[in-house]
């Protein structure tokens, strides 16, 4: 639809961009999927809001980061599993410019998850978990057992100095796929470089969140649209930042 439409296109072509270290952090993404009344999630997972299609653009959206940034609330949810380790996924990944292989990084101030969950199950896959300075000594052990941990920020994580740690790792390019109140915070501390929205034909009711919840920005934030896709009256929506809208053209 959006530029000048085509009946097809190349999702990996598409999706294609220069997406810099911004500030000496990487460049994050934020991919998510809400009903047109801002309904995020079904019973706590996004499943059901999805398509075929919107399949197809979460699969080509995932092959471009580093690290898949994920606050624990969805991680457990939504059954965080290892990131793929095949040989079609680590070829689009690398076209890309991706590590091989990604990382799941989880945001987690208290650390009160389930060890035994997918994510943690696969020890040559270490996640990454990202908590406060002052976390519980006992969880804190306990997690170290089957994740790197990154510390930085008092009661609360340090979301900016986070990304920097991950930078140090070596990742050019997060993508965080929420939930609405991590996706928030981001939005709080201008973070956010690009992103993506699945605009699912369904009207949810009940509470609807949005895709941000939280925000307390002194200003409204501007984006700008980049490219527009449709398919089975689903909309694909993806904005940048204006300040970055010369350097990714």
């Amino acid at each position: 639809m959006f530029p000048p439409p085509v009946l097809e296109v190349d999702l990996d072509d598409i999706h294609s961009d220069e997406r810099p270290l911004v500030a000496g952090r990487p460049w994050l993404m934020i991919n998510m999927i809400s009903t047109v009344d801002g309904v995020t999630d079904f019973d706590g997972v996004s499943g059901p809001l999805g398509s075929p299609g919107d399949k197809d653009v979460f699969s080509a959206v995932r092959a471009l980061p580093d690290v898949i940034l994920v606050g624990s609330a969805t991680a457990v949810a939504e059954h965080y599993n290892p990131p793929s380790t095949s040989v079609s996924t680590k070829a689009r990944r690398l076209s890309s410019g991706a590590w091989p292989v990604a990382r799941i990084a989880v945001v987690s101030a208290q650390l009160e998850f389930d060890l035994t969950l997918p994510m943690f199950s696969r020890p040559s896959q270490r996640p990454i978990v990202a908590t406060t300075t002052n976390a519980d000594p006992s969880k804190l052990q306990r997690v170290t057992e089957v994740a790197d941990v990154i510390q930085c920020g008092v009661d609360s994580v340090n979301l900016a100095e986070a990304l920097h740690e991950l930078a140090d790792l070596g990742a050019q390019r997060v993508l965080c796929e929420g939930g609405p109140t991590l996706n928030g915070a981001l939005f709080d501390q201008g973070l956010v470089d690009e992103l993506f929205v699945t605009v699912a034909p369904l009207v949810g009711g009940g509470e609807s969140r949005g895709i941000a919840r939280g925000t307390n920005v002194a200003q409204i934030q501007e984006l700008e649209l980049r490219h527009v896709l449709t398919e089975d009256h689903f909309l694909f929506l993806r904005y940048t930042r204006p300040a970055h809208s010369e350097a990714t053209q």
